[in-house]
């Protein structure tokens, strides 16, 4: 069923978490933002049951908020919001924008916060409102918001909670989309040269386009937050074909907590990317919902089992680090254990769970476990495409190999940690094509703030 098919959804049910994996994989599939937004807030509002959903954008240049996208009954008043601008620090939109958190306030006239403007414009009465940030990897994107239960009561935590997971998905959309246009202007500019062209070097440039956008979506700047000093992070990934399955991510929760993922779909090429990107949206969604480590692979794999048609699974390595204490609190969902590597130059293998890949059972259950790092103490996450490479003897590369590696290794930063794993394995490989995807993270703890 598509989300255009999809029944309006009553308000506080579990036809929600339906709802949000619909939505994520909409979004991996369209880069339409016209088309695909009007419909999501729809389906927002009626999920929340409520009065009116709308996002608002920043427009950085005039330091404004505008709202582009509207959903109510009232099609006067729709039509009177998407004219309206304000300075983006007025009201609670504003306030949400500059501290980049989601709230619920239920009598918003009692708010010093509140922005009257917006009311006096549209002639609507806002009584109950939610609204979350929108955040990009490179800041603040907008605001979305929902008003006035249709019952007159007030929103729920739990209605907070499935605002706020959309509101990260409804972040990766965007962005997407925003990347999507800018390629697709360069393409435009280039259609001339390709005209005339043979099918096999169009399709070969529509696979490097494929291949710019997939690694967009991962983190690429390092460090990520500069000035921090409890931690380091760093990370690469090199896929076998001009897409791949591989992925990894790295996002804050909050001040205190960062969290971390490698995964590995199962097979190559766009398939592949695309079951990578839903999966990566899904975590997010569920990461900023606040789930445990464990939680949060529950719902992804419950949400992976909806619709899998085509079969497809991904391992995954998810983790939390309390950037205070160093505890790290972990679920793995069949993925390469990583390796914990002490100050002291010991190293560990994080113990296996035993629990299955993401997108096989929907009632697959997933445990935690907790690991306490000191500071100077570092954790190696990687894929298979690592030990499983091949020589030209066809010996794999293994882990052993890779655990003898890093003993010896001198210098402990993610960074050159990263480089030494990388150029190892391409050493092994020299002379035979890559075989798999190899995706390698690292990250040390180093405590002190």
């Amino acid at each position: 069923m598509s989300i255009d098919e999809h029944p309006a959804l009553p308000r506080r049910t579990d036809n929600r978490e339906g709802l949000l994996y619909e939505l994520c994989c909409a979004f991996a599939e369209r880069t339409e933002l016209d088309e695909l937004v009007p419909l999501v807030m729809k389906k927002c509002r009626e999920a929340l049951d409520a009065e009116g959903a709308s996002l608002l954008l920043l427009d950085a240049a005039r330091n404004e908020l505008y709202f582009p996208y509207v959903a109510t009954e009232d099609a006067e008043a729709a039509e009177q919001l998407r004219e309206v601008r304000f300075p983006s620090d007025s009201g609670i939109a504003g306030a949400v924008l500059r501290e980049g958190r989601a709230i619920r306030i239920d009598d918003v006239t009692s708010d010093p916060r509140f922005y009257r403007g917006v009311d006096r414009r549209t002639g609507t009465s806002t009584r109950a409102l939610l609204s979350a940030p929108l955040r990009g990897r490179t800041g603040a994107i907008g605001v979305l918001q929902a008003i006035n239960p249709l019952d007159g009561g007030c929103f729920t935590e739990e209605d907070l909670a499935f605002f706020e997971a959309l509101a990260a998905s409804v972040s990766i959309a965007i962005e997407n989309a925003r990347f999507y246009r800018q390629l697709r202007d360069q393409v435009a500019a280039l259609e001339k040269a390709v005209e005339e062209h043979n099918e096999l070097l169009a399709l070969r440039r529509e696979l490097q386009i494929a291949r710019e956008i997939q690694q967009s979506i991962i983190p690429r700047v390092f460090p990520a937050w500069p000035g921090r000093s409890d931690f380091e992070i760093f990370a690469s990934m090199l896929p076998a074909n001009e897409v791949g399955g591989d992925f990894y991510d790295f996002f804050l929760l909050d001040d205190d907590h960062l969290a971390v993922a490698i995964g590995d779909v199962s097979g190559k090429g766009v398939p592949a990317a695309l079951f990578m990107a839903v999966t990566r949206t899904l975590l997010r969604s569920a990461a900023m919902a606040r789930l445990s480590a464990a939680g949060c692979l529950k719902q992804v794999n419950r949400l992976l089992c909806l619709e899998n048609e085509q079969g497809m699974f991904v391992t995954l390595f998810y983790g939390i680090l309390d950037t205070r204490s160093g505890e790290f609190a972990y679920a793995n969902a069949g993925h390469n254990p990583p390796w914990v590597l002490r100050c002291s130059h010991a190293l560990e293998s994080l113990p296996a769970t035993g629990d299955l890949v993401l997108g096989g059972l929907e009632d697959a259950s997933y445990q935690e476990h907790r690991v306490q790092l000191a500071p100077g103490d570092g954790i190696l996450l990687y894929t298979d495409g690592v030990t499983e490479s091949f020589d030209t003897a066809n010996r794999v590369y293994s882990d052993e190999r890779l655990a003898k590696l890093l003993r010896t290794t001198r210098d402990p930063s993610p960074a050159t940690l990263v480089a030494e794993v990388v150029e190892s394995v391409q050493k092994h490989g020299e002379g035979c094509d890559q075989s798999d995807d190899m995706t390698v993270m690292a990250l040390r703890f180093r405590g002190g703030r």
